[in-house]
């Protein structure tokens, strides 16, 4: 018997009759705030589940689906996330510190304001996404980013060697330290736009002076 607890009350939240939940249909379940972390989920099935506040640190979900699940303020830190399938999954203010979501498929997911500081997403599809987030050192080699959402993203010191950003919305993205010309179609203003001091005009009556 496996029983999923609530992370903060240790209130259980689902009792399974089995060994290992590798490869378990969890689907619409409502989860939220689950103690996730450390756990071997292989190929699980969460697709339109609930799964708000729950945490996944350092659990290993290679295979695993989230198709449409809310998922925010999740944290994902030290996660193995291979090959995960989240499109069109809510993600907001979630956590993925270091976490490898190499191959990944995150299409049409929701991730603004989460810190993905470290992450590994090389190979993954991340198009047409919300990433109006934190992508510190992130390794976006080779990465599907067309037609996303970077507005205001910081990618300082990211690595985006071969990453397409072919439409992908970049206005005021952060890219210092960030080697651009290794990327395809990667157009962005490193810094937040900040107009100049202002200069006093002389008055009219002077031009001519």
């Amino acid at each position: 018997m496996i029983q999923i607890k609530h992370r903060n009350t240790g209130e259980i939240l689902l009792e399974i009759a089995a060994d290992s939940l590798v490869g378990m249909k969890l689907v619409g379940k409502n989860l939220s705030g689950a103690d996730l972390s450390s756990q071997v989920l292989r190929n699980c099935v969460f697709d339109s589940d609930n799964l708000d506040e729950a945490s996944f640190a350092r659990s290993n979900l290679e295979g695993a689906t989230f198709i449409g699940a809310s998922v925010k303020r999740a944290c994902f830190d030290g996660a193995n996330m291979t090959r995960v399938v989240m499109t069109d999954a809510i993600l907001n203010e979630s956590s993925f510190v270091r976490t490898n979501l190499s191959k990944a498929n995150l299409r049409y997911a929701k991730l603004p304001n989460c810190n993905m500081t470290g992450a590994r997403l090389v190979e993954a599809d991340v198009s047409m996404c919300d990433l109006q987030c934190n992508l510190i050192e992130a390794n976006l080699t080779r990465c599907d980013l067309r037609g996303s959402n970077l507005t205001g993203a910081d990618l300082t010191r990211a690595k985006v060697d071969e990453a397409n950003f072919t439409d992908a919305s970049m206005t005021d993205a952060i890219l210092e330290e960030t080697y651009i010309e290794r990327a395809i179609n990667a157009c962005a203003k490193h810094k937040p736009f900040k107009p100049k001091s202002h200069v006093a005009k002389r008055p009219w009556w002077m031009v001519w002076a």
